[in-house]
């Protein structure tokens, strides 16, 4: 989802190591790199290494190609430029997470200082680079290796985030790998023009076969920094979480991931189809068709045409016509992804690998209202509790009086909260129960959790936000969100339990508390919060509502029952 403001601007403030003596130099596909040293030289680090050809003139809108070799030992001291970025909902959900954390108006005055004083980072569509982080460059044995995904919708977000470079996962035993793919209007666009160009026959999922490409270089030339190409665990928050989901299912990518980790993926992705118009959505052809049509007029040569154009004259065109930001993202193509992650998981289609999954307890309490339907599938929410009831019944049917038990509403000054609630249990709390309960029936490992953390402020509103958990996993604070003991618990176990599970498929270590694998029939989850505790899901009865929602809209949707 929409993270990125939230991930940039923590990462900014966030307590680091700056390099301090000459880095250690790694030959890759291509030449050499010379990296740096952090943490009193403990850790390496090797930034802005590219693992494709830049994708620009002619390669814009192409799969991803080897990448070009330079004679020279390469600068991998410093991050290359982030992928070109999207409009997105990120201004509202920055301004909705710093209100919500309950500070004082000096605090939050502070913050926003601080916000305005940082410089962007340079976007360019020549962004296809990663960034190594180890402590084990040389060892003896090989560790194992964390590849994470980014989010911000598909549409912002870049790898390089200084708050995802994290030295505590380092220092625990693992390899670190972050990178950059392409977003939005230029990864995702469809059009038959490049279908044709396509030896597949299909468009689309650039930015997804940016993301297999990265495992690939992994595959390849991990063991160089320390990393272990047999053992590749991918974790990724939101629309990253969601791409972990796709490398599940992407036959492209089979043999790259041994373990997945999948932190607040929603449902909310993957309906449209390549030539197949699907509920309320026309086919990714045909909106690309539209599109070009909507900016050029008529032409015979549409796609040279857009291609011969500035990315920034491309987004200035998107923000022309609003109407196809639904479009800039991953597709059902029938060759990267053939089916949508519901109805693979559903089928048994997914990698067979050890899954950690999970998702906090307040999801939808800045992300409301900021762009997607409040249920999978519906219309957008109502604006009066008057409205509540019959909006409800006619997604959920039968099971709206449930719905309507357990998130009741009698006025409309409470109606933000229970269709808050609603989004989140919906798309976040109830997708990542369905994923842990397919992978358990495959008989493969999975782990659920449920974080329920919630800023210290007595006035704060967040909740257990979306993304609140990225900074415990990644062991990362800042001045302003200072943290308790109650906070450095929490991340000193997650920490340990996400290496842990990269490194034997099991998150359970010596010193920890006991994470039972899930199982539906018994249907327990790891809780972050107050205490650190395995419980029964409680949100179940609200999860099978939904879960059967969506699973139902989905089987209505097949290809060869839409027929």
């Amino acid at each position: 989802m929409r993270v990125t403001i939230f991930a940039t601007v923590l990462s900014l403030l966030a307590f680091g190591n700056a390099a301090a003596e000459p880095g250690p130099i790694v030959a890759v596909e291509g030449g050499e790199i010379q990296g740096s040293f952090e943490e009193k030289g403990r850790v390496a680090v090797f930034k802005g290494i590219p693992f494709a050809a830049p994708p620009v003139g002619e390669l814009r809108w192409k799969p991803p190609q080897p990448v070009t070799p330079w004679q020279r030992t390469r600068d991998a001291s410093r991050f290359a430029s982030i992928c070109t970025q999207g409009d997105d909902d990120e201004n509202d959900f920055f301004g909705r997470m710093v209100d919500g954390q309950g500070m004082g108006w000096l605090r939050r005055a502070l913050f926003r200082l601080a916000v305005g004083l940082t410089s962007e980072e340079p976007e360019s569509e020549d962004c296809l680079y990663l960034n190594v982080r180890t402590a084990n460059l040389g060892g003896a044995e090989r560790q194992p290796v964390m590849v994470w995904i980014h989010g911000g919708g598909h549409q912002t977000g870049s790898g390089s985030t200084a708050f995802y470079q994290s030295n505590p996962l380092a220092q625990r035993g693992v390899v670190l790998v972050t990178f950059n793919y392409r977003l939005g209007l230029v990864g995702y666009l469809a059009h038959p023009a490049l279908s044709a160009e396509s030896e597949q026959g299909v468009s689309g999922n650039y930015g997804t076969l940016d993301q297999i490409a990265a495992l690939r270089w992994v595959r390849d030339h991990i063991a160089a920094f320390g990393g272990d190409p047999s053992r590749v665990t991918i974790f990724g928050e939101s629309a990253g979480g969601e791409s972990v989901a796709h490398m599940m299912i992407s036959p492209l990518a089979r043999g790259l991931v041994h373990g997945a980790t999948m932190e607040s993926a929603s449902t909310g992705e993957l309906l449209i189809h390549l030539r197949r118009p699907v509920l309320h959505f026309m086919s990714a052809e045909a909106a690309g068709e539209a599109f070009a049509e909507k900016v050029l007029g008529d032409s015979e040569n549409p796609i040279e045409r857009l291609r011969a154009l500035p990315a920034d004259e491309l987004y200035a065109a998107l923000r022309r016509f609003p109407e196809f930001d639904a479009y800039g993202h991953p597709i059902i193509d029938g060759a990267v992804l053939r089916k949508s992650v519901i109805e693979a998981f559903l089928d048994g289609d997914q990698a067979p690998v050890p899954l950690l999954v999970g998702s906090n307890a307040d999801e939808g309490s800045i992300l409301y209202n900021l762009g997607d339907d409040a249920l999978y599938g519906s219309s957008p929410g109502p604006e009066t509790a008057e409205a509540y009831p019959g909006y409800l019944r006619e997604a959920l049917g039968e099971d709206a009086e449930k719905i309507l038990e357990l998130h009741p509403v009698s006025n409309d000054a409470g109606l933000f909260e229970a269709a808050s609630s609603i989004y989140g249990d919906s798309r976040f709390g109830a997708t990542a129960r369905f994923y842990a309960g397919r992978m358990a029936k495959l008989g493969q490992p999975a782990y659920l959790y449920f974080f329920t953390r919630v800023p210290p402020s007595p006035r704060q509103t967040a909740g257990a936000f979306h993304a609140v958990e990225i900074a415990f996993v990644f062991g990362k604070t800042v001045p302003l969100f200072p943290w308790d003991e109650q906070d450095r618990a929490i991340t000193r176990a997650m920490g340990d339990y996400w290496t842990q599970f990269a490194r034997s498929g099991d998150p359970n270590r010596e010193g920890l508390p006991s994470w039972p694998r899930f199982s539906r029939a018994e249907q327990r989850n790891m809780i972050f919060g107050p205490t650190i505790e395995a419980t029964t899901v409680e949100r179940a009865e609200a999860y099978d509502i939904f879960e059967r929602h969506w699973t139902a809209l989905v089987e209505a949707i097949r290809p060869e029952r839409a027929r």
